[in-house]
């Protein structure tokens, strides 16, 4: 478990780590991959393939405190290289620590089975160009906690469809810096406001005369 400065999360934890890449706009200048070349005790994770540390699994278990953690920010858990019952394995898990909110982002979504998920899961997936739309097609499928959309970084202006989404989180591209433009933000702030989703702005987002720091939770995640 790490303490994390996600400004929305309390702790991250990374049973799964590493990613094929599928459809991951970041790819270049994805943080995970960098960060996780540092460890160099496990070979899997310099090279970054999806791979499982079971020594993980229980680690939460550790805090009692009701808490939001986010899961396998290092890798992606529902890669296509990962077998699902290596993820059934997990939910179960989850369901011994109800007083927590447990967060994965995905960019695989169409790898989720079509079955229950632990009632204290939220769902989110990474939306960064218009050809990720679909993603919150398909995020609009899967029954969970609370559904969220995070648009970081947000490459271009998108047209989203945030009908039963529960959350907005919007941020731009760290190392290098990279921001988008305050039309896109404000665009995707009305969206949220029109199809009832709370908003949550990175402080990664450089401030503007024109927008507000609005740090909304939704109320299955206060």
């Amino acid at each position: 478990m790490n303490r994390t400065k996600i400004e929305y999360l309390h702790y991250t934890t990374n049973p799964i780590v590493g990613c094929s890449g599928v459809g991951c706009a970041v790819r270049k200048n994805c943080w995970a991959y960098k960060t996780a070349k540092r460890h160099v005790k496990c070979e899997c994770c310099v090279s970054f393939v999806p791979h499982v540390h079971w020594e993980r699994f229980d680690d939460f278990l550790t805090v009692k405190k009701a808490s939001r953690i986010g899961v396998s920010f290092m890798g992606e858990f529902y890669d296509k290289e990962i077998s699902n019952w290596v993820r059934k394995d997990y939910y179960m898990r989850m369901l011994k620590a109800p007083q927590h909110n447990f967060i994965i982002f995905t960019k695989q979504p169409q790898n989720i089975d079509d079955e229950p998920l632990p009632p204290n899961l939220s769902i989110g997936v990474s939306v960064n160009q218009r050809e990720d739309l679909w993603r919150i097609d398909r995020l609009r499928e899967i029954e969970c906690r609370c559904r969220i959309v995070s648009f970081e970084p947000l490459y271009e202006h998108l047209d989203a469809d945030l009908t039963n989404i529960g959350w907005a989180i919007i941020g731009a591209q760290k190392r290098p810096n990279l921001q988008p433009k305050q039309e896109w933000v404000l665009a995707l702030m009305q969206y949220a406001r029109v199809f009832g989703a709370k908003i949550f702005l990175k402080n990664n987002l450089q401030p503007c005369p024109v927008m507000e720091r609005i740090q909304q939770y939704p109320e299955a995640l206060s």
